[in-house]
């Protein structure tokens, strides 16, 4: 199984980055306090303790629950009722850490088969399997996986492909970062009236959807947290027992959540306000989330500029789901000052147009 697709899309994940924090954190505390009344540490000692057990903690956690996700994500797409197959085949592979393949039946507009870019590769695929024979597996929503062909796998497909070997120099043939781009409109938009007031509600449906869930999980952690820092107070020799803090603790959740529920309630004239500001849309195609890149949360995206497939970064925002799957359609949106805004194309959880 070649596992490129779903290594491009568990990069800086949120949820694996605040999970592995969480657990980190909790790790780390629990760690360095037994280790200072085992060894009557100073303050001093505790600190750098803390700031070395932190990262190593972070990097161990963040690396099991990247390898869970991905083993997760590969059986629920094969546990998916409807699933697509079509042959391909290994044409070239680069340096810079993926390969291109050809997908049989899948042309240009002169005829000629169109070169595909796999986003990374595995060790196990090297240059003695360029020319070699892959299956393509699609789901309904046009996700897809490269499979090795193996004993029980080669008959699904035929054994070679009338286009390969290649008739001419790779720079004479198209060339795409992802099947889905074939279909997109290269320059876009601008909105209609009646579009504005569309897309408007699906802004409002979507960025609050990705809000409440993301605030799902904050909440959890949150009185995870309370519920550790109540116990703790409550083992102390001069701590706070229970029967104190839950009545404090209790009533400042509810009141978390019910702020939350007024923002969701006061929060949809603003967002639609936003959304009635764009002039302009055109689709493109989720890469990756990038966390730690820059100054802040970049999604990044192919669409084409000027003619060509571009891979770029964009503001993250709150209208891109972080479990956004690699290869999903995108809107894109500008507003009157030129600003752009990338947008899921259906609630989170929902399948995408």
């Amino acid at each position: 199984m070649l596992e490129g697709i779903y290594q491009t899309g568990a990069r800086n994940q949120f949820s694996h980055t605040f999970i592995a924090l969480f657990l980190s954190a909790i790790s780390t505390f629990l760690v360095m306090i037994g280790l200072s009344d085992l060894f009557h540490s100073s303050r001093l000692v505790f600190i750098i303790g803390m700031l070395i057990a932190f990262p190593s903690f972070h990097s161990i956690f963040f690396m099991i629950l990247n390898g869970l996700r991905i083993k997760r994500k590969k059986k629920t797409f094969f546990k998916k009722e409807n699933l697509l197959i079509n042959g391909a085949t290994l044409v070239q592979i680069e340096d810079n850490d993926r390969f291109l393949y050809i997908e049989d039946d899948f042309f240009d507009e002169e005829g000629k088969p169109i070169l595909l870019e796999y986003p990374s590769r595995l060790s196990h695929i090297s240059q003695k399997d360029v020319g070699k024979r892959f299956l393509i597996i699609y789901d309904d929503d046009c996700n897809f996986q490269l499979v090795k062909l193996n004993g029980k796998l080669k008959g699904m497909v035929p054994d070679y492909s009338s286009c390969y070997p290649l008739s001419d120099n790779l720079n004479k043939y198209s060339r795409l970062p992802h099947p889905n781009m074939r279909n997109l409109e290269k320059d876009g938009h601008e909105l209609s009236g009646c579009e504005k007031e569309n897309f408007a509600d699906l802004y409002v449906t979507v960025t609050q959807s990705i809000i409440l869930k993301s605030l799902k999980y904050a909440t959890m952690v949150i009185i995870s947290l309370l519920a550790i820092l109540a116990l703790l107070l409550n083992f102390t020799e001069d701590g706070i027992p229970l029967r104190e803090t839950l009545p404090i603790g209790v009533p400042a959740i509810i009141g978390f959540i019910l702020i939350l529920w007024i923002c969701k309630v006061t929060g949809k004239g603003t967002l639609r306000r936003q959304a009635m500001k764009f002039i302009h849309v055109k689709k493109v195609i989720f890469h990756s989330y990038n966390i730690f890149e820059g100054t802040g949360v970049t999604v990044k995206v192919y669409e084409w500029y000027n003619g060509q497939t571009r891979l770029r970064g964009y503001p993250a925002g709150n209208q891109v789901a972080p479990n956004t799957v690699y290869g999903s359609v995108l809107y894109k949106f500008t507003n009157q000052n030129g600003n752009c805004v990338l947008l899921n194309t259906s609630p989170v959880g929902k399948k995408g147009k």
